[in-house]
């Protein structure tokens, strides 16, 4: 089971609310911080706390006792200025995990500098993943690791019905990790599965190797 935690979500637009509501669903305890009263007002009964308060000023997390909090997401929209300040003084106040919202490269690299310990880019993020959908359209989602590791979870056509694991992979060096199966997951399959219609295959491996075998099939 997972452990309830005390999440702190600075700007509560569109992006940070979601943030916010889906933490509070989750059982956990939130924090939402915003300088804009009617952001605050619509959240305030759908999330455990939420303030008014300007996180320029370096009194207001502290007194908010910001560092007593597991993590913290800086969700600030257009204010550059404000995300900088709100990651500097998270990671001052001993917030031992704080992820903020980039809007540019160079925004990304100073964030980076104040030890902000994930950047996240929703519209760059986002707008690569439809676009890899789009050229892919067998995939049904996908996730990338670290060193370049991805796991792909991706629709089998009708060409490939009938066909063992072993004859779709056919030598790339990628790992078959879950066929699933009408609403039933199959760990580790080995080579000699047989693939039916309707069936999902969740692959492993490395960005190009992945690329090379979903081109080919």
């Amino acid at each position: 089971m997972i452990e309830k935690q005390q999440f702190i979500v600075i700007g509560l637009g569109v992006f940070g609310a979601t943030i916010a509501r889906e933490l509070t669903r989750l059982g956990h305890e939130v924090l939402g911080i915003d300088s804009d009263e009617q952001r605050v007002d619509r959240l305030a009964e759908e999330i455990t706390h939420a303030v008014i308060a300007d996180v320029t000023n370096e009194n207001s997390l502290i007194e908010l006792n910001a560092g007593s909090y597991d993590a913290a997401v800086v969700a600030i929209g257009r204010n550059v200025e404000a995300t900088m300040l709100a990651t500097l003084q998270l990671r001052e106040l001993g917030v031992k995990k704080v992820w903020a919202k980039a809007l540019t490269n160079q925004h990304h690299r100073i964030l980076e500098r104040l030890g902000a310990n994930r950047i996240i880019a929703p519209e760059y993020e986002m707008g690569v993943r439809i676009s890899q959908e789009l050229n892919y359209p067998m995939v049904h989602d996908y996730l990338g690791l670290d060193d370049d590791y991805f796991v792909v979870d991706f629709h089998t056509t009708e060409d490939l019905v009938g066909k063992s694991i072993g004859e779709v992979i056919n030598g790339e060096p990628v790992e078959a990790l879950v066929v699933k199966r009408l609403k039933e997951a199959h760990p580790h399959p080995d080579h000699t599965w047989k693939i039916r219609a309707g069936d999902r295959l969740v692959l492993g491996g490395q960005l190009e190797d992945l690329r090379d075998l979903v081109n080919r099939l």
